[in-house]
């Protein structure tokens, strides 16, 4: 074969494999495949929405300052700063619940107590808060203490502030026997 037959073979070859591949893209088949799924949502399975994945707590009814205490545990005390749970869970998985339901300016890990400080919750992030999950035993305590300050009052010069938190602009104290 000539060099002009084999380009004009090639040429009606290439022609032939551009009208096959845009055949099934012209078709308004229903029973046409579906495109495969790209690689990042085939690689990660979803768990359905009412089910926790295996090894992960729900979330319960009850809420400390905004973050939902586990289904699993219960409050045990409820202050105006502080809400108490236990439960029978190991520390680990009560201390993974809270890190993917905070944002913690600090978290400290220790054999037998996790602390995340200065955080917020994801879902109200208007709130300071500071947990603690300890390990007691066989049971888990939860501990979440309300850090958020209150507003400045609006309006007050600087001797008034010193004043009403019972020290002179200097720093001395006003009144030594209200310290008693």
């Amino acid at each position: 074969m000539t060099r002009a037959g084999l380009s004009r073979a090639a040429g009606a070859l290439a022609a032939l494999v551009a009208c096959a591949s845009a055949a099934p893209a012209c078709r308004s088949d229903a029973s046409a495949p579906a495109p495969a799924p790209q690689a990042s949502e085939a690689s990660a399975p979803k768990p359905p929405v009412d089910q926790a994945l295996p090894g992960e707590l729900a979330e319960g009814a009850e809420q400390a300052f905004g973050f939902p205490i586990p289904r699993r545990m219960k409050v045990s005390a409820r202050f105006s700063d502080a809400v108490f749970a236990v439960g029978e869970i190991p520390a680990e998985r009560v201390a993974n619940y809270v890190r993917t339901r905070v944002l913690a300016g600090n978290v400290e890990t220790g054999p037998a107590k996790t602390i995340f400080s200065r955080a917020t919750v994801k879902s109200a992030p208007q709130r300071m808060i500071r947990i603690e999950v300890v390990s007691r035993a066989h049971i888990s305590e939860l501990v979440v203490r309300d850090e958020t300050r209150p507003p400045a009052e609006q309006g007050l010069s600087v001797e008034e502030r010193w004043r009403r938190s019972g020290l002179t602009p200097d720093g001395k104290v006003i009144d030594p026997t209200r310290l008693e």
